[in-house]
């Protein structure tokens, strides 16, 4: 019994909580500059905040095929607290907020809030195999975001040419 008590003890005094991590909590030697310049700072900070409950808190990416490095970080809208990704395209420097107050189409249905998705990682430009009930597979021209929730359903978030789109992977 005692070592369980001491196991718990030490979890609790130990373990890392799970609220956002704001601008001031992330070591900005550890964000790209862009990020810092772009989301961190100015009009866009106003509105957002990183929320660094994702690990890795940002991913970088070729996510519209132009050879140059995209960004992603997960966000958190300051009225609300709804939870979205603001992705960073090097080729045109402006930011598309995905979610987060804004709607964003998960699954063939609108959403503001994703704060259901608990993982994601950079998926490489490759031919996708077709998803669950999604249809035809999208033809990739960069680097896609795979997102989900962790032992639950998962979709790409990928760049079209004009916007970035969801298709559903696995449910």
């Amino acid at each position: 019994m005692r070592p369980i008590l001491l196991f718990v003890v030490a979890l609790l005094l130990f373990a890392k909580g799970t609220a956002p991590l704001s601008m001031e909590e992330i070591d900005d030697e550890n964000i790209p500059s862009e990020i810092i310049e772009t989301i961190g700072l100015g009009q866009f900070a106003e509105s957002y905040s990183i929320d660094g409950t994702l690990n890795p808190f940002y991913l970088r990416g070729d996510f519209d095929g132009d050879g140059r490095p995209d960004y992603a970080v997960r966000i958190k809208s300051k009225p609300r607290g709804e939870v979205g990704i603001a992705v960073w395209l090097s080729s045109n420097k402006k930011i598309s907020v995905l979610g987060a107050g804004s709607p964003f189409i998960v699954s063939g249905q609108s959403s503001r809030n994703l704060d259901f998705l608990n993982v994601w990682k950079v998926y490489a430009k490759r031919q996708v195999e077709r998803g669950v009930d999604a249809g035809p597979p999208p033809h990739l021209i960069g680097e896609a975001i795979l997102a989900g929730k962790r032992e639950s359903a998962s979709g790409l978030i990928y760049w079209n040419g004009k916007s970035f789109l969801w298709y559903q992977q696995g449910d």
